[in-house]
């Protein structure tokens, strides 16, 4: 039985490094006779969370843009993958406030206590492809707590990150030795049951 798999690239530049990861990530599962949905987070109107709290009480919403259907997409996918740039020591901007906007599914499931994801469903996986342009050895700390805490929120377990650091111009990750091989194999371990 096929996969649902959800690619969603977060960064504002579409040929950027962690776009390009994507990328490759859809090749290697259409390769294995998979499909791969992809979202670019620039193509879709998102606002900010604005804190009303009015999801912790209706359990929907009340902000009227795209996020819904990406909720339903989130939600339903077998296999998820978020591309998303380090910027200022984080994900990105376009990943924060996509990340944020997330709230409506918490308050569902812990405040309501309404399950997001069917019972019958196998156990959901992600992976986290990031790319920094600076070399400190943390940069990569605050982005993946964010992505972990995201995925668990939405009962995905986290398989692996692939993240490359020194990687800042656009197209730049296509000279890193390994960075393309080691997201075809991570793509590869994604659709392994």
């Amino acid at each position: 039985m096929p996969l649902s798999v959800l690619g969603i690239a977060c960064s504002p530049r579409r040929s950027g490094n962690t776009a390009r990861l994507l990328l490759e990530a859809k090749e290697t599962i259409m390769g294995e006779g998979q499909t791969l949905e992809l979202i670019y987070l620039s193509d879709l109107k998102i606002n900010p969370c604005q804190g009303c709290n009015a999801c912790s009480i209706s359990g929907v919403c009340v902000i009227k843009d795209d996020v819904p259907k990406l909720q339903e997409k989130l939600i339903s996918a077998d296999r998820i993958i978020i591309a998303a740039p380090i910027f200022m020591m984080g994900v990105n901007a376009q990943t924060k406030i996509l990340i944020d906007r997330m709230q409506v599914l918490w308050a569902r499931k812990y405040v309501l206590n309404l399950p997001l994801i069917n019972s019958f469903k196998s156990e959901r996986r992600g992976l986290f492809l990031s790319a920094a342009g600076t070399k400190k050895p943390d940069v990569f700390k605050c982005a993946e707590r964010s992505i972990q805490t995201f995925f668990h929120m939405l009962e995905i377990k986290y398989d692996q990150a692939c993240l490359y650091s020194g990687v800042d111009r656009a197209g730049e990750i296509m000279d890193h030795p390994t960075a393309l091989e080691d997201v075809r194999k991570a793509a590869q371990a994604l659709l392994l049951r």
